[in-house]
């Protein structure tokens, strides 16, 4: 089984070193390494080779012509890794640290010959799990409608999942070349999401199998004490189009994988518009911002201001005409062959 790593990376040199330091250990080899780099500027690709990682490894380089967000990265990255006879698609940021012996416990998997995914449980580097990257759906009001897996599921050799993050999941390139690649479109969170349940087919989360994710700001525990605490942080406003891109694309992933309503669409923006009124800077425009991508992301509709530009957004006097003139465009942006 041909395996293909698609490694997504965005000026974070070291962290992508070693990442791909973790797949040349690995104790079944990967067949090709695609680094799909969003333009980085900090000399990422010099510094790789400079390592002599890139001597170890079959590794394949494509720079994009611009930073277009993780999502970009992954559309692209799939995209190209399918063109050549991928059985496999091994789908990871540069902030993933593979276990040496990951991918040979994922294809060691009593599920490998029927699953569409498999994906390994993922820890944080000091060891402890971080939870809300595998679980289930569950239509709910008022909290996200994605459930973090309990402690029996982790107990359990493998267990059926309904979502993960693009920590590490093994996807099956033959179900992967039956649709669509990752929505480049939705620039940064809940493309995964919304991605693999694109996918169909069943999903496995496979416990003898360990990614490590190097987050700044991991969210520990699934309880709702860990979610107060990440509810409560207060976001300044330069920060604040990951949250609205974020809340943006988890409307659009719920209403087109069909597990939220739009009478739960609107909780949801009501519980945003609480935490905005409570903790946030620039309250009134981020509100106004906040219902502006709300609805967008039940329409479809996406428009994505590049965080170098987003610090316009606090200064116009218009800040959706800013929005809509600074905006992305998804006519082109294509890789190099």
């Amino acid at each position: 089984m041909r395996v293909v790593a698609v490694v997504v990376t965005y000026n974070r040199r070291e962290l992508l070193t070693e990442c791909l330091e973790a797949l040349a250990r690995q104790t079944r080899p990967v067949d090709e390494v695609l680094v799909v780099d969003n333009a980085s500027t900090d000399g990422s690709r010099e510094h790789v080779e400079a390592s002599g990682v890139d001597g170890r490894l079959p590794l394949r380089w494509v720079r994009l012509e611009r930073n277009g967000g993780g999502a970009e990265g992954f559309h692209h990255g799939v995209r190209l890794a399918l063109q050549g006879e991928a059985d496999w698609l091994w789908l990871m940021d540069d902030d993933c640290l593979a276990a040496d012996d990951a991918l040979e416990r994922l294809l060691a998997s009593a599920r490998v010959d029927e699953a569409t995914v498999l994906a390994p449980v993922v820890r944080e580097p000091g060891g402890r799990l971080l939870p809300v990257n595998r679980g289930h759906v569950r239509p709910r009001w008022g909290f996200a409608p994605l459930v973090a897996a309990s402690e029996e599921e982790y107990a359990r050799d493998e267990v059926e999942i309904d979502f993960c993050s693009f920590v590490g999941p093994l996807v099956r390139a033959d179900a992967a070349r039956g649709i669509d690649p990752p929505l480049r479109e939705m620039f940064i969170r809940f493309e995964d999401v919304e991605y693999l349940q694109r996918l169909g087919g069943p999903m496995w989360m496979v416990s003898a199998a360990v990614m490590l994710h190097a987050d700044p700001r991991p969210l520990i525990g699934a309880d709702l004490r860990a979610h107060w605490g990440d509810y409560s942080q207060r976001v300044p406003f330069d920060q604040q189009w990951k949250r609205l891109y974020g809340f943006r694309n988890l409307l659009y992933a719920g209403r087109t994988g069909g597990y939220l309503s739009a009478g739960q669409a609107l909780a949801q923006f009501a519980v945003q518009a609480v935490r905005t009124l409570l903790f946030h800077e620039r309250r009134a425009r981020t509100l106004l911002l906040l219902a502006a991508y709300g609805l967008d992301g039940w329409r479809g509709r996406f428009r994505n201001v590049p965080p170098e530009r987003w610090a316009g957004v606090a200064r116009a006097r218009r800040p959706l005409a800013y929005v809509n003139r600074e905006a992305l465009r998804y006519d082109g942006a294509t890789p190099p062959a």
